[in-house]
């Protein structure tokens, strides 16, 4: 465009020249002025020329970015399209949200009723065993002496029977009521399992669709600012993975104080997965939740350290696992020194300590998954500070957990007994949290996982 307006600016030039020609230069002869008009008129025509093919040009330029433009806008078309379809899944799943809440409300108040129910038995029960009681504690001197008659003592007597049989009655319908109680309780549990599923995909869902929405605004955007329109979403978009990079995995190197390279660190998450069948973003969040990607190992046991491994964890009989014996044995495996190795210390608040590499393995827990990661590396020692190991043995021990599974509810279980031994719901076990942030981790891992693959497609 600029070239246009300098050729058109060029002939108002030209123009302006011509006309002062012939005011400066008044004829002074038929011959001198014929002469003088056919060079000037030459010069314009092949000055005009030269604008006229930088015009063409021009439109040419102008004809192939509105081409560009419309295909920006088909390809935003065909987001918004995609956007709809996705919005319509949501709808869908919006219902059957609604229709198992429905369901969870009549399985609360089938419950409430067989409650009610078994209490009524149990009340019932109550007075026939002190009736029972009252009967038994009578002997037959008693009844004689008491003045009663023979017969009205086998009236008593079938009194007594008949208590009996509704008290064994009574206990088989009290028996019964609670096995469809907890029958009940069970499908409500299940059902409350599969909501909790059901939310986290739709919030999943929501997530991608806001991401599309601004994928939208910003092709729109983009597709207003013709040439520059395809250069800039280019540059956007390189901007956006570059920060990606340098805020979740610092890809420029090595993590500082000894942290385990993202590109290594995927590498290894994706094979474990190949592997195991849990989903790499997993590993990657037990990974940055126990040792934020390596750079937390602990500090215990560590040159100069007053705490060796001999004060942080269990011994024989000082709990139910003996750690201490379980963690030499790995240091004869590989042949080094028990001391120096660092370990993480106990917490504050009491309990041990011991845990080792990068995704923090109690000793007796790495024994356990050790044969299969032999197997799965072909290797004869496994080293729990090996990042490529430790990432592997967290695959197994997450797949034995039940992560494999899939879905919000088996991971987030396999996350708490991956930090307690016990899941998230046990009884006087506060590892709820734990559990929450490890998902917490894996949705950003994921979603910037996912944007980066996108990136390597394009």
């Amino acid at each position: 465009m600029k070239s246009l307006a300098k050729s058109i600016c060029a002939l108002g030039i030209a123009v302006f020249v011509v006309g002062s020609f012939f005011l400066l230069h008044p004829l002074t002869s038929e011959a001198q002025t014929i002469s003088s008009v056919q060079e000037e008129e030459a010069e314009l025509r092949a000055r005009l020329a030269e604008l006229e093919k930088e015009i063409k040009e021009q439109e040419l330029l102008l004809s192939s970015q509105r081409g560009t433009s419309q295909g920006i806008q088909s390809r935003v078309n065909s987001l918004r399209a995609e956007i709809n379809t996705t919005k319509e899944s949501i709808d869908v799943k919006e219902r059957l949200i609604r229709q198992l809440s429905g369901q969870i409300t009549d399985k609360q108040e089938t419950i409430q009723d067989l409650s009610t129910e078994l209490e009524r038995e149990k009340t019932s029960l109550a007075k026939l065993v002190r009736k029972s009681r009252e009967i038994d504690d009578q002997s037959i001197v008693e009844i004689i002496l008491s003045g009663k008659s023979i017969s009205s003592f086998f009236r008593d007597l079938d009194i007594f029977i008949r208590l009996q049989n509704a008290l064994y009655d009574s206990s088989n319908v009290i028996k019964q009521v609670r096995a469809e109680t907890d029958e009940q309780r069970e499908t409500l549990e299940k059902k409350k399992a599969e909501e909790a599923d059901i939310k986290y995909e739709l919030e999943q869902d929501k997530q991608k669709v806001e991401q599309k929405e601004q994928q939208q605004n910003n092709l729109l955007s983009v597709s207003k600012q013709k040439e520059q329109s395809f250069e800039q979403m280019i540059a956007s978009r390189k901007a956006q993975a570059a920060e990606i990079r340098a805020r979740l995995f610092e890809l420029a190197g090595d993590i500082p104080e000894g942290g385990i390279p993202f590109g290594d660190a995927l590498q290894y998450a994706r094979e474990a997965s190949t592997k195991t069948g849990v989903r790499p973003a997993l590993i990657l969040a037990i990974l940055q939740q126990e040792s934020a990607m390596g750079k937390n190992v602990g500090t215990c046991n560590r040159p100069g350290d007053s705490r060796t491994w001999r004060d942080i964890m269990p011994g024989p009989g000082e709990s139910w696992r003996d750690d201490q014996a379980a963690f030499l044995q790995i240091m004869n495996e590989l042949g080094l020194p028990p001391e120096g190795q660092p370990l993480s210390c106990p917490l504050s608040s009491g309990g041990w300590g011991g845990a080792m590499g990068p995704t923090q393995f109690i000793p007796t827990t790495w024994l356990s998954v050790r044969e299969a990661l032999k197997s799965m590396l072909n290797i004869d020692a496994t080293n729990p500070w090996n990042p490529r190991h430790a990432v592997h043995a967290t695959g197994i021990y997450m797949r034995d957990l039940g992560a494999a599974v899939g879905g919000f509810t088996a991971e987030r279980e396999a996350a708490c007994k991956y930090y307690s031994g016990r899941g998230c719901f046990a009884p006087n076990v506060s590892n709820m949290f734990y559990g929450n942030q490890v998902m917490a981790k894996a949705d950003t891992i994921q979603r910037d996982i996912d944007f980066l693959e996108e990136q390597a497609r394009d």
